[in-house]
């Protein structure tokens, strides 16, 4: 980047990133646009340097913006820069995809037609009507916030944190109320 001492002209005018947030936890597109089309480059580059594959780094960015423009109204200049919580944003969402890759199965072309051309069939379907239904009942029976967590984990595939950002109790309740939940509908089961 060029010296911008005295004497020089700023080519472009400075992106208020704080104005920006607030402007994003408004639903202004127009604001985060203007944050890519500031940092698209650095962040692209923070994201692969972690993720190490370009196709993934684009993923990594696309998916912090939808994240920045969703939790803008959650940054707080109290807590640090408003750049620095993009940035650290970026680095979160790749981290987590790093780690998300990690846990994936790499499987041969012939396991994965097998499990494609595999029939589940169930011998007698009306046999699973009894349990479906003890298993509504069950559900029906709990607590709202305690359904909501169960179905969102199960169902939603939703991780405890957004289980807990939904509901807005601490992520260590819906952790315990889910356990607690499968734990009792088991031993109904048994």
């Amino acid at each position: 980047m060029p010296h911008q001492g005295a004497g020089f002209l700023k080519s472009e005018t400075a992106l208020n990133y704080e104005t920006a947030l607030l402007e994003c936890a408004s639903g202004s597109r127009s604001a985060v646009g203007q944050i890519y089309a500031r940092e698209k480059a650095q962040l692209r580059a923070v994201a692969h340097r972690i993720v190490r594959d370009r196709s993934r780094a684009e993923d990594v960015i696309h998916d912090a913006f939808v994240q920045i423009l969703r939790y803008a109204n959650n940054f707080d200049p109290a807590r640090g820069s408003a750049r620095g919580w993009i940035y650290a944003i970026v680095r979160n969402t790749a981290l987590k995809m790093q780690e998300n890759a990690r846990r994936e199965l790499a499987l041969e072309d012939d396991t994965l037609n097998a499990i494609c051309e595999r029939q589940q069939t169930v011998p007698n379907p009306a046999s699973c009507i009894a349990e479906s239904m003890t298993l509504r009942t069950m559900l029906d029976q709990l607590e709202p916030n305690r359904r909501a967590s169960v179905l969102l984990a199960i169902i939603d595939g939703r991780t405890h944190e957004e289980i807990a950002e939904c509901l807005r109790v601490p992520v260590g309740t819906v952790k315990a109320w889910i356990r607690r939940e499968l734990v009792a509908m088991r031993r109904q089961l048994e």
